[in-house]
């Protein structure tokens, strides 16, 4: 009796098992629904420290030779496919005007050769770069020389010579093949803008730079990106924000090889999901108009801080966001990279790289820092807080999206995944690598099975695991692997935890 009475225990607990098995949800990854076969990968936004690459920038020369290396070294790890370096021509070669109002340039001045140790960087390590200026010279930055009106706008002939005489030295005489893009005035639909949201000149002033271009030979190397518009509205301008973006596809398509758009959702939209359905749209509008590479130009998330202990630092502008302190910005950051990549984007840029690179309107007041980074390389020197200086939650994870989805991957769907909260996107190349990044923006945990049946991948896979409670790090406080799993039925069996992400990755990088 007892012997039948364990059997029958033992077919019940057997009959459980089988069937919590079969109702763990499985969803599939298909390498035929391909989102984006262009995918150049993710990166960062990069600045040559304006206000302290040389003696006579506003602090000093307090980016050292160790303090460049430590940086390189941070960003060797992201691996970073794209950057954007945005620069003012008289921050680095534009010394003024001579007696007869000629500018004056000077290619081998101390600011240029810190940009340089910025592209010798990107050049060797193969980084894609957009090159660009914030705006018309002098006409925000450096006013306390009154020379805002050496230049009428971004239509100016004047101008538009200057930056073909550098874009030739940079490409021609320096051999720099990294710089791919140019970008002509940071979202120019911005009344922060130089342009002022003004399309007609913008859109003259990237007619004239495209002949220019052509012109001097260089259409071969280089190329414009536009718009770099953002969605604001501005009342005075004739498109709202994101049209800008639509009228340059419309409009002006022949002058452009890829379109870019900047963003900066809130926390909640991007929870929702609602920021992926905005942009996947847009993308959708470009594409059925002719196909070009696009990129959001920046990326990060507005909203309020939850670091309390932050809040009031003196060396803090409004033009700042606090959450990068927090666990769950590196949650958030990652759902919105997840939901981009979704959405069709083609390299996405985080804003921003280090809080030492920028200040509120770049008038190098160290007590106006842009808090966006992943890291201050200057809180002792300007802070006078030393653990400033190491990394942030959020480097976890933009660091292993960015170095894990390479250029040769194109990124496909995933289906059936319908966890509330819960996103995935995936990368496969045609060797049989691939990564597959998943968040859990959720209170509580998910468990499912991705199915990769019929596919030819390799079958040895890392984990990386970024959540509150474990996150494992080396001892520079790089990410390392949870985790290593071999592929075994066809498929991957994932448990996410609240409020984290998981990585899975063939390559071993």
């Amino acid at each position: 009796m007892k012997i039948r009475n364990s059997i029958i225990l033992f077919c019940i607990l057997i009959s459980f098992s089988v069937q919590s098995q079969t109702s763990v949800p499985v969803i599939s990854l298909n390498p035929n629904e391909i989102i984006s076969g262009e995918f150049i990968g993710n990166g960062i936004e990069f600045s040559a420290y304006p206000h302290a690459d040389t003696d006579d920038s506003e602090w000093g020369k307090l980016m050292t030779d160790k303090k460049w290396q430590q940086v390189f070294d941070r960003v060797s790890f992201i691996k970073p496919k794209i950057a954007r370096v945005m620069d003012q021509a008289n921050w680095r070669y534009l010394k003024g005007f001579d007696v007869s109002g000629n500018p004056i340039v000077d290619f081998e001045s101390e600011q240029m050769k810190a940009l340089y140790k910025l592209l010798d960087y990107c050049e060797k390590n193969k980084i894609i770069v957009i090159l660009g200026e914030w705006g018309q010279p002098y006409k925000v930055h450096d006013t306390y020389l009154n020379l805002q009106n050496s230049f009428t706008g971004a239509n100016d002939p004047k101008w538009i010579d200057l930056i073909v005489k550098n874009l030739n030295h940079l490409i021609n005489i320096k051999k720099y093949s990294c710089i791919k893009y140019y970008n002509l005035v940071n979202e120019p639909n911005g009344y922060w803008a130089t342009t002022d949201g003004d399309w007609q000149q913008w859109k003259e002033g990237v007619k004239m730079l495209h002949q220019a271009i052509g012109k001097a030979g260089l259409d071969k190397s280089i190329s414009i990106i536009g718009p770099d518009a953002t969605s604001y509205n501005n009342p005075k301008s004739k498109y709202e924000g994101l049209d800008w973006v639509k009228q340059t596809a419309l409009q002006i398509p022949h002058l452009v090889s890829a379109y870019d758009v900047h963003d900066y959702p809130s926390k909640e939209s991007i929870r929702s999901g609602e920021f992926q359905k905005t942009f996947e749209a847009l993308v959708q509008f470009t594409d059925s108009t002719q196909r070009k590479p696009f990129i959001l130009g920046e990326l990060g998330i507005k909203g309020d801080s939850s670091s309390k202990e932050h809040l009031g630092d003196q060396f803090t502008s409004v033009d700042s966001q606090l959450s990068v302190y927090d666990y769950d910005y590196g949650v958030d950051m990652a759902d919105a990279l997840i939901q981009s990549m979704n959405s069709g984007f083609d390299a996405v840029i985080a804003w921003d790289l280090d809080d030492a690179m920028h200040t509120k309107d770049d008038k190098g007041d160290k007590h106006q820092l842009k808090r966006w980074g992943m890291f201050n390389s200057l809180g002792t020197e300007l802070t006078n807080n030393s653990a400033d200086e190491n990394l942030r939650p959020w480097f976890y994870t933009w660091s292993i999206m960015t170095r894990y989805f390479s250029g040769d991957m194109a990124i496909v769907k995933i289906n059936d995944l319908n966890f509330e909260k819960v996103r995935a996107t995936a990368g496969v190349t045609k060797s049989g690598d691939f990564t597959i990044a998943v968040v859990n923006n959720s209170d509580k945990e998910a468990r499912f099975i991705i199915r990769t049946k019929n596919m030819k991948l390799k079958s040895k896979l890392i984990k990386y695991l970024y959540s509150e409670n474990n996150r494992p790090v080396n001892s520079k406080g790089y990410p390392v692997p949870s985790e290593k799993i071999n592929l075994k039925d066809n498929g991957i069996s994932v448990l996410i935890p609240a409020k984290s992400v998981i990585l899975y990755t063939s390559y071993k990088k």
